[in-house]
């Protein structure tokens, strides 16, 4: 009897350190199978994990001042960022992040730009009072301060770069978040 008692402090400390393991990731809303992805490999590595759950981590490089829907990860070198976007869950990114490292729990989402989204994308600019209602591509991330030429242009870039590319698409990946934590 005097054994068994002896062994079950160490059981009772084995047990909680057992069940605190990734603790910080379950925190963030991430199971045993998520993918974890760098930031300096996230254009390769992405394309395969197309609508997968991953954690990312990075310094928030910026974060966008027209409602904070999107932030931009870096790490190591600011030439390479991925674009984080806020999830259902997620009303903004606070603008206090910047220079913050992050972990990101969220979804790989590719936006793919092709002929068809090009000239839906032009006809909106084209005709704004007719495809108010049903707009999708005039607000285009990046693209809502632009006047009627200066989108023009972006859409013919796109054009070029899809000729160049051998393929019928552009793909840009992102990172939709569904929970992130600041890293102290």
């Amino acid at each position: 009897m005097l054994k068994k008692l002896i062994f079950l402090p160490f059981i009772v400390v084995f047990l909680l350190a057992a069940c605190n393991t990734g603790s910080s990731d379950k925190a963030a809303g991430a199971k045993a199978d998520t993918i974890r992805i760098a930031v300096l490999t996230f254009e390769q590595d992405a394309p395969n994990y197309v609508d997968s759950a991953v954690i990312i981590e990075g310094t928030v490089f910026h974060t966008c001042k027209h409602g904070g829907k999107r932030m931009f990860l870096v790490d190591g070198t600011d030439s390479i960022r991925v674009e984080v976007t806020t999830g259902p869950d997620i009303p903004k990114f606070d603008e206090n992040l910047v220079g913050s490292r992050v972990r990101v729990f969220g979804t790989v989402k590719e936006l793919r730009i092709d002929e068809k989204y090009l000239a839906e994308w032009e006809n909106e600019v084209k005709n704004p009072k007719a495809s108010e209602a049903t707009g999708v591509h005039s607000g285009a991330k990046g693209h809502e301060d632009q006047g009627t030429r200066e989108k023009l242009d972006q859409i013919n870039a796109y054009r070029d770069q899809i000729r160049q590319s051998g393929k019928d698409h552009l793909s840009f990946y992102t990172v939709e978040a569904l929970s992130f934590a600041e890293i102290k």
